[in-house]
């Protein structure tokens, strides 16, 4: 996939800088959003690969810890990886109620875009649009939009097969008109024609490198 290279939209200066910060905090599980909990959602245990020296699974692949109820068989001693992990619906405010991740099929995460002058990480957010009907879920339009009129980094997120890496880009200039013109319609069509164009990319192989128990050398993608 691939996209235009232009400016940020900013529709409303009075929303930026909510959504700007409420990117930034929530890299603790003290920036929970109230309310909402996991509940017997684990998407996260399927879609996510997890290079972790204690447990290791690629996407698309359920975790073999998982139980028939959707629980974890190890959750008190699960890798520090999955214990500090939430995703964007658990962490950001504004990011739609009904996107719950098995409700919707659209699992938000946060990304690391860099980091700015002062040495403070600079977050953007991905969509990663599991099923067909994750382009029907309540309330995706509005939640990419609200991203991309705050100038936050979208990235749209396209799983290949089980085992597979995914096919990803960032989504805001090529969005950039249909927020503007607040046409939703169009917003949909986009995000429908990448996610059409991500699944007849090229997929590799994931191979997941041999990760050495210290602690902190884990992932999740």
């Amino acid at each position: 996939m691939s996209v235009s290279r232009r400016g940020p939209v900013r529709l409303s200066s009075g929303v930026c800088k909510p959504l700007l910060d409420a990117v930034a905090m929530s890299e603790s599980p003290a920036s929970l959003v109230p309310g909402r909990d996991c509940g017997d959602c684990n998407v996260c245990c399927v879609a996510l690969t997890i290079n972790d020296a204690d447990l290791r699974k690629v996407q698309g692949y359920r975790c073999p810890n998982t139980r028939p109820d959707h629980g974890c068989a190890i959750y008190e001693a699960r890798p520090r990886t999955c214990s500090s992990f939430f995703c964007g619906w658990r962490l950001l405010k504004w990011v739609r109620e009904p996107l719950r991740p098995d409700r919707s099929g659209v699992l938000v995460g946060l990304t690391l875009d860099g980091v700015d002058a002062q040495g403070q990480k600079r977050h953007g957010v991905s969509f990663t649009l599991l099923t067909d009907a994750a382009l029907k879920a309540e309330g995706l339009a509005e939640t990419v939009a609200a991203a991309v009129t705050a100038g936050i980094s979208v990235h749209l997120r396209i799983p290949g097969p089980p085992g597979h890496t995914s096919s990803h880009a960032r989504v805001n200039e090529v969005l950039e008109h249909a927020v503007l013109t607040r046409d939703k319609p169009a917003l949909l069509r986009i995000l429908r024609e990448a996610r059409a164009k991500g699944r007849r990319g090229a997929h590799r192989p994931i191979v997941l490198e041999k990760v050495q128990p210290t602690g902190a050398d884990t992932a999740m993608l």
